[in-house]
């Protein structure tokens, strides 16, 4: 597309245009706003999308780094990696040796500072374990400075051993990932797990964290100000925290493992449809609430506050510092009339649209679907254009 400049001997002789309000100097305004906006959609449609399909490989190692781009993992039965995005993406292929003994990933720490003061999240290290030893295909996918935040999804293999995603600035939405290792960060914007499986690390900085409908054999996850939800998860072992943050894990269940679910300055609930030992710290002037319909031996104060749900089952423990705890059966959406209950269900209902699963943020699917045979999964519905009515005035 031809790009339009402004050329100063231009003469505007329309009358509308001689009687702006502004004179001349109006006029030329405009016309440079017109051929600057002009420009910026010549710029827009040059950045064209494209599907790029990394074939043969089984596997393998698929790493994803951009600044700002909304990113969409989904998985498929095909030893293939299919990167849907823009042209001037950073595509390598390359062939890694992985040794016998794999070195902990080194997670990065962070902070910020906020009403409460500076909110810290310390460096940790993260075993990976699911990556055989001896030669890997590895796809890495990288934002260039030529690139636009344009929408982003890869597809990856089912059988993909290790997926790692940094999306600094935008969302991360995860789909039926349970092949491997899945660890994932994003800086601003919102993760969401739906149907994961397998071990997986995820960090937000500012934005919330949701995991519903999966099944996880070691899941960590934390986040610096953001909301950390689960619904409908079943995990073997899971470790929570956020700092500013709150964390609702409801109507989930619990696996003979470590449970353990931490914030400092936000609530803690935890609902379980099956047996369980739920044991709640309260440190300040919050305390704990528990509410069974099905019933359970509750023992101990306002404080420190112990459980057995279904005679007993897997330790959970939940604590907080300046927060509530909160313990029930079930799902809390059936605690909606209870006055003291409104702040966990806030949290929950925070990222839920009625008729629309918390993880839609209205990505563009990858073309080619059919062609793809991807591992069926809900379809995000379109979001409606907001309407509104402009207001009318009377010459």
């Amino acid at each position: 597309m031809q790009t339009l400049r402004y050329h100063p001997e231009v003469h505007l002789t329309s009358p509308r245009l001689r009687a702006h309000p502004l004179g001349p100097a109006g006029r030329r305004m405009t016309l440079v706003f017109l051929v600057t906006l002009a420009n910026w959609f010549a710029s827009v449609a040059s950045a064209r999308a494209d599907v790029s399909t990394i074939d043969n490989v089984t596997a393998p190692i698929v790493r994803v780094n951009v600044r700002s781009s909304d990113v969409t993992i989904r998985t498929w039965n095909r030893p293939s990696v299919a990167v849907d995005g823009d042209a001037r993406l950073s595509i390598v292929r390359r062939m890694t040796q992985q040794p016998a003994d794999q070195n902990p990933i080194l997670i990065p720490g962070a902070h910020s500072n906020g009403r409460l003061g500076t909110a810290r999240m310390p460096a940790e290290s993260f075993v990976v374990s699911t990556i055989p030893p001896g030669p890997r295909d590895a796809v890495i996918i990288r934002s260039t400075p030529q690139s636009p935040a344009g929408p982003l999804v890869v597809t990856v293999p089912a059988d993909a051993v290790f997926v790692i995603v940094v999306a600094r600035s935008g969302n991360l939405d995860v789909h039926d990932y349970r092949g491997g290792t899945f660890v994932g960060f994003t800086t601003r914007g919102r993760l969401a797990l739906d149907r994961v499986g397998g071990t997986i690390f995820a960090q937000t900085g500012a934005g919330p964290l949701v995991v519903t409908d999966s099944s996880t054999e070691r899941l960590r996850a934390r986040s610096l100000r953001g909301n950390i939800t689960f619904e409908r998860c079943y995990a073997q072992q899971i470790e929570a925290s956020s700092v500013d943050g709150s964390i609702v894990y409801d109507d989930g269940g619990f696996g003979p493992g470590l449970a353990r679910f931490e914030s400092t300055h936000g609530d803690v609930a935890i609902g379980t449809h099956d047996a369980a030992e739920l044991g709640a710290h309260v440190a300040g002037d919050g305390r704990v609430y528990t509410n069974f319909e099905r019933g359970a031996q509750i023992s101990g104060n306002r404080s420190d506050t112990n459980a057995l749900v279904g005679g007993g089952g897997p330790v959970v423990n939940a604590t907080t510092q300046t927060g509530n705890v909160y313990l029930y059966d079930g799902s809390i959406r059936a605690r909606e009339r209870l006055p003291m209950w409104q702040p966990p269900l806030a949290a929950i209902a925070q990222f839920v649209r009625r008729g629309a699963p918390a993880f839609d943020i209205g990505l563009p699917l990858p073309r080619r679907t059919e062609e793809r045979e991807p591992i069926p999964y809900r379809t995000p519905q379109a979001r409606q254009p907001h309407r509104t009515t402009a207001p009318r005035f009377r010459r």
